[in-house]
Order: C-alpha cells, then sequence, then structure tokens
C-alpha cells in the first residue's frame, strides 16, 4: 500500500483535495508544514483540522525537517496497520525531502548548527557578494560549487557550515542520507494552477485572512516569545511593521501578497526537483471533488494497490 503525498505551492487547494480524497478512499492526514505546527497561529498558517502534525506544538518551541521526518515516520506504520491511507500534505519543501530522502547525518545532531559561523559568512555575502561564498566553496567542495549556484545562498552557506562542523565536503554527505522511501512506495503528487490564478488565489486568501482577525492573531503572537522558526512565519514580519506605526495595514497586505507569491515561486521550484512527482494541473473552475478523483485514477494504475475504496 503506497503513501501519498499531496504537495504543491501555498493556496493551490491542497487541503480541501485532501478533504475530497478521505471521501473517497479511508486515509489520514498529515501535515508537511513548517507553520502548521504551531497552536496560536490558526490564521497565519491556515492549519486543517483532524489532521497530525497540525496545531500542536507551542509556537517558543523550534521545530524542524529531523523532527518531522521522526513524528511523520512514526505515524505512518500506525496508519497502514489501521488499514488506512497516510496521506502527507504540505508545502515545505525540505520537509518532503527529509521524509522520502533523509537527512545529512549532521542534520540530526545537536551541533548541526553554527550560527555564529552562518553569521559571518551572511556578513561576507552582504560585504563582497556571493560569488565570494562560492568561491570559498569550490577551493574546498568542487562537486558542490559544480552543481549550487552562485546566487543561491541559502545552500551556499548551508554547504561551508557542513564542511566546517564535519571537516567533510557536503558533496560526500549525501550518499549517507537515508529517507523512508526506502521503507515505503511513495505515489507524489504536486498540485499547479495558472500562475496568474495562482496568484489571484493568494491575494484572496491575504484578503480574508485579514477579515479574519490576522492583525490580532498576529499582535498576540508578538507578545510572546517565539521560536526562531515561528517568528519567520510569513505575515509576522509584515504586520508587525504595521503594529509598530511603520506601515500602514493596506500596505502590510500588500507586502504579504507580494511575499507570498515569491515564497510559492520558491516552493515551485522546490517541487520541480522531485522527479519522482506527479503533476495535477488544477483548473479555474475545477472542484475539490475531480481533482481527487483524478488521483484516484492515477492510484488505481498502482499495480500493487490494495485499497479498500467505496
Amino acid at each position: 500500500m503506497p503513501v501519498i503525498v499531496l504537495a504543491g505551492p501555498t493556496a493551490c487547494g491542497k487541503s480541501q483535495v485532501a478533504s475530497a480524497l478521505a471521501k473517497l478512499t479511508p486515509t489520514e492526514m498529515i501535515a508537511c508544514d513548517s507553520m502548521q505546527v504551531y497552536r496560536g497561529m490558526r490564521i497565519l498558517s491556515q492549519a486543517p483540522s483532524k489532521t497530525h502534525l497540525a496545531s500542536f506544538l507551542s509556537p517558543a518551541k523550534e521545530y524542524s525537517a529531523a523532527l518531522f521526518r521522526e513524528n511523520a515516520g512514526r505515524l505512518i506504520p500506525k496508519i497502514l496497520a489501521k488499514k488506512k491511507t497516510p496521506v502527507i500534505v504540505g508545502g515545505t519543501g525540505l520537509y518532503l525531502t527529509a521524509l522520502l530522502d533523509g537527512l545529512f547525518p549532521v542534520e540530526e545532531g545537536a551541533s548541526s548548527r553554527d550560527m555564529a559561523f552562518r553569521r559571518e559568512l551572511e556578513k561576507e555575502r552582504q560585504e563582497k557578494g556571493a560569488g565570494f561564498l562560492h568561491d570559498q566553496l569550490r577551493r574546498v567542495d568542487p562537486p558542490s560549487a559544480e552543481k549550487i549556484h552562485p546566487n543561491d545562498v541559502r545552500r551556499l552557506i548551508r554547504a561551508l557550515e557542513v564542511h566546517h562542523l564535519t571537516g567533510r565536503p557536503f558533496s560526500m554527505e549525501k550518499p549517507r542520507r537515508e529517507g523512508l522511501r526506502r521503507q515505503y512506495p511513495f505515489l507524489i503528487f504536486v498540485l499547479n494552477r495558472d500562475r496568474a490564478e495562482l496568484y489571484a488565489r493568494i491575494n484572496q486568501r491575504v484578503d480574508r485572512m485579514t477579515q479574519e482577525g490576522l492583525v490580532g492573531e498576529v499582535q498576540k503572537l508578538l507578545k510572546r516569545s517565539l521560536s526562531q522558526t515561528a517568528a519567520g512565519a510569513l505575515g509576522i514580519k509584515e504586520l508587525k511593521a504595521h503594529l509598530e506605526g511603520q506601515a500602514t495595514l493596506s500596505e502590510a497586505v500588500e507586502l504579504l501578497k507580494k511575499n507570498t507569491r515569491n515564497y510559492a515561486k520558491r516552493q515551485l521550484c522546490w517541487f520541480r526537483r522531485e522527479k519522482a512527482a506527479r503533476w495535477i494541473e488544477i483548473a479555474p473552475d475545477e472542484r475539490p471533488k475531480e481533482t481527487a478523483q483524478k488521483i484516484i485514477n492515477v492510484i488505481l494504475t498502482y499495480k500493487s494497490t490494495t485499497f479498500p475504496y467505496r
């Protein structure tokens, strides 16, 4: 019995399709989202109900891809034992990669990060440009430098950090990863929409979130001690500027829309790396039930399927 993945950019309709899928076959959803794990962020994260790994953690606590992999890895066999289909739903690409392919060993230990070293690299990038970091990486790890674009600052810093922490090139760590793809068959679907329609849906969602009380939710969160992960949620920085009088509500909302659209572009880029993914294009007037049926049709062609369809 395969595990189903419903990935895709924010606001593409993943949760609605997952709910429709649950009406066609017995499933349990697992949220693959770095922000939906937090309590008190219902509006910000748009966390669905009746979903594992959603709204269970204090925003004061850190969460990570390693923790997601550990938690989801425990849930999947339990759901399968109930003769149900685990459906991984979300848009956090790093978490999905961690689940499918594992993490570099250094990412799972207590010393997986060196923030001082990262700050030093970031300072060098600002002063000397990303090309300087790329040159550094080329000296210690030519294979990684070949694969990482000079403007991909996040991956450049991570590759240099891994070498700094382990003394081994980042490229040597990849073969040592192991994910659940070796333990379970996965059927991976990436939901997508026409770009203009997706952006319109993002804008509409932000407007709806604002009407539902987004400003008040962010105001409450800012009174708390937030973890570095939670503080990075889209909407907190933008609304904080408004609450501190540095921007009007209209300006903050427009910036949030822009930043969310940019985030959606990054998500799509990430999911394009997944060679095994089946892309499902959703028409503007397509109902979630119709999209779910497309997915069912693909699953039915899976030779080893034993799903108890209704």
